[in-house]
């Protein structure tokens, strides 16, 4: 006797979870992607959000003086007249070498020209001693302004040879370069009493044809400060400045 195996029950439950299982593997890819698309949008969307964002906040905080290379529309300020330039003679016997130095150190601007001159008092070692100091010092000889006259002149200070040797000067600067304004002429014994960045700030606002030599004997009020000095016939010299109304009345 022969025994069939009996086949499961049929249940339509069954029939149901095989369909859904079939069909859930068929939408299973379109979900996948739908979702990588939706995923991938808000993606996007936050990261143009971030960074628009983020250049609202450089654009409101960013400083101009920490961002040079960024073009920056500045308030032009207005500044004064150019600075004129200015040729200096500085002038001084046998043994002002020092002096001359500290007075070019004292009156030196890169706008300047300088000549230096020592008369014939002094030997032509120390001249020569005078051109080498100056050619040592790195600022004038990269500028280019101090100059030292090789061939000195002579010069007495109560003679007209001074007024000569000043003349002489002015045309040997005026050779070695024309684009000056002023000519000042000292001696080795003067000082400053004003910097340099003071005198041009005060010239520049002065006409360049404006000058302070007086062209005539009428010098006014300042007649008075001025000591005159005169010499006897003997040619003895005296002891002290006098007024020639001193000489005149024997006071002197």
């Amino acid at each position: 006797m022969h025994h069939h195996p009996k086949s499961p029950p049929f249940t339509p439950s069954t029939t149901a979870t095989i369909t859904l299982s079939k069909d859930n593997s068929k939408c299973t890819p379109y979900i996948i992607l739908a979702s990588f698309f939706f995923s991938l949008l808000f993606i996007l969307s936050l990261l143009s959000a971030s960074t628009s964002a983020s250049q609202s906040l450089l654009t409101i905080r960013r400083d101009p003086s920490l961002f040079p290379n960024r073009p920056v529309s500045l308030t032009k300020i207005p500044y004064g007249p150019t600075p004129p330039s200015i040729a200096y003679l500085i002038s001084g016997s046998a043994g002002d070498s020092a002096r001359i130095i500290r007075l070019l150190l004292a009156t030196y601007h890169p706008r300047n020209h300088y000549l230096l001159h020592l008369d014939l008092s002094a030997p032509q070692t120390e001249r020569d001693r005078l051109a080498v100091t100056i050619h040592s010092v790195p600022i004038f000889r990269a500028a280019q302004n101090v100059d030292v006259i090789g061939k000195a002149n002579y010069a007495y200070q109560r003679g007209s040879s001074t007024v000569t040797s000043t003349l002489h000067s002015a045309s040997i600067l005026l050779r070695l370069s024309s684009k000056w304004d002023w000519f000042i002429s000292l001696s080795a014994g003067d000082y400053p009493l004003v910097t340099q960045d003071d005198l041009l700030h005060i010239l520049s606002y002065l006409p360049k044809n404006l000058n302070f030599v007086n062209h005539s004997s009428y010098i006014g009020w300042k007649e008075k400060f001025i000591a005159k000095t005169t010499t006897k016939p003997d040619k003895i010299y005296f002891k002290k400045m006098c007024n020639v109304q001193e000489i005149e009345t024997d006071n002197c």
